[in-house]
């Protein structure tokens, strides 16, 4: 609301007392405009932002030495393009970790020191599913593959609760190398379905490929959906001993 009342006052003396505008001291102005400059010029502020993040460094020298060379208003919407342009590399990381369950039935996130999986594995799938994330999504899961078929166990549970915003490249994504893994003999579970995924899922008629009996929608009960698709898929290799136990899932 400042600015608008300055924007007001300036055009009532611009309209009103123009022939008086040309007494004021060009001097005066021009240390008006120094300070005005001055004041723009955050130092601590800049050097937060050069300690905290490299990323953040890079975008704010990129926007200064636009503003030198083209222009302020333009080097604004420089700084906006660059900063989009480094953003989605960073935001299509997907992340993918092995889960496993212990000998005391809690699942977590696999150690270095842990036994190889027996007659299940379980994948936990991180990141923003859009199709910048679309080529890491389906070498992520090839690889879970190739690992499980070496390890030779033909049931996976992929755990799908920490994705988001899912676009129509990375659902075809997922439904290209799931039938893939179909027709090479595997069983693949999906654990933690988020309601945005679950209505492409349905839209797309992911159910005449993959029966609805491996779909497990995250619920808000202490019986998690990853707990249920492990079960399952016990049930489904006929384990007992595993079937049989308690599994709890560790945070």
């Amino acid at each position: 609301m400042s600015g608008v009342f300055t924007a007001a006052i300036v055009a009532l003396i611009v309209l009103v007392f123009a022939p008086l505008t040309r007494f004021i001291p060009k001097a005066a102005l021009a240390g008006l405009l120094i300070v005005a400059a001055a004041r723009l010029i955050d130092v601590e502020r800049m050097r937060y932002i050069v300690r905290a993040s490299t990323y953040d460094a890079l975008l704010m020298f990129a926007t200064l030495i636009a503003t030198f060379v083209v222009g302020v208003e333009f080097s604004i919407m420089f700084g906006v393009v660059v900063s989009a342009l480094l953003f989605i590399p960073r935001a299509a990381k997907l992340k993918i970790r092995e889960l496993i369950v212990t000998e005391e039935r809690v699942v977590r996130e696999r150690a270095p020191e842990d036994p190889p999986a027996r007659g299940v594995v379980i994948y936990d799938l991180e990141g923003e599913l859009f199709f910048g994330a679309a080529p890491d999504l389906e070498q992520h899961l090839h690889d879970a593959l190739h690992a499980a078929r070496k390890q030779k166990i033909t049931h996976v549970v992929l755990r799908v609760k920490r994705v988001r915003d899912p676009d129509a490249v990375s659902f075809e994504r997922l439904e290209h190398v799931l039938q893939q893994a179909q027709q090479q003999g595997f069983t693949v579970l999906l654990a933690g379905i988020r309601p945005d995924l679950l209505r492409g899922m349905e839209r797309l008629h992911f159910e005449a490929w993959l029966p609805k009996e491996r779909w497990f929608v995250e619920e808000d009960t202490p019986f998690s959906s990853t707990l249920k698709a492990v079960r399952h898929a016990y049930d489904l290799l006929g384990m007992e001993r595993e079937k049989d136990a308690a599994v709890y899932y560790l945070v």
